[in-house]
């Protein structure tokens, strides 16, 4: 018998090193991670961010079943907004539209186009994959780029100093080369 309940205890042993840091081998087989079948080998933050990425698309697949559409895009616009201010663009960049369009330039490779007359911005983000951290390119929905489009409104409002209209004209998720947002002074 004591030899029954050593093995038992190796076999939860096993299971726990198995399992590493909360993701166990099976999420990552679901996921597509290719490597390491033990996700204890799997670097933790990799790990996380890939389950991360997963349950985000996930609860974006549910949250959009029997939802009015308008109530989702309000939500994540939310999201977005909240995501503009932690890269606080107004504090660096208020009163001066054509800096913040270099910076983005240089850093992320964002093409602008400014209609001064209309008051209108076309944001064209760089082609390639989507720029946000929480994006599985595979499995997430294209209503999160509503995310995208609450942090041009935060980021342009912050600029300007005033209300402005965006809409998404192109997204990456949906099957475009690169995202477009028309920003409309108000």
């Amino acid at each position: 018998m004591a030899a029954g309940k050593g093995d038992h205890m190796d076999r939860k042993e096993f299971l726990k090193s198995a399992c590493g840091l909360g993701v166990c081998g099976c999420a990552l087989s679901v996921l597509g991670a290719a490597g390491p079948l033990v996700a204890a080998e799997a670097p933790a933050e990799d790990q996380r961010l890939a389950f991360a990425r997963y349950q985000l698309a996930k609860l974006l697949g549910f949250m959009t079943e029997g939802t009015p559409a308008q109530s989702c895009a309000s939500v994540l616009e939310k999201t977005g907004r909240e995501c503009a201010k932690l890269g606080q663009v107004g504090a660096r960049f208020k009163g001066d539209p054509e800096g913040y369009f270099a910076a983005a330039r240089k850093n992320w490779g964002t093409e602008f186009a400014w209609d001064k007359a209309r008051g209108v911005v076309t944001v064209a983000v760089a082609e390639g994959d989507c720029g946000c951290p929480l994006v599985d390119q595979r499995r997430t929905p294209a209503v999160w780029c509503n995310c995208s489009v609450g942090y041009q409104k935060e980021s342009f409002e912050a600029i300007f100093g005033r209300p402005v209209r965006a809409r998404l004209k192109e997204s990456k998720l949906a099957g475009a080369k690169r995202c477009v947002f028309e920003v409309s002074l108000a």
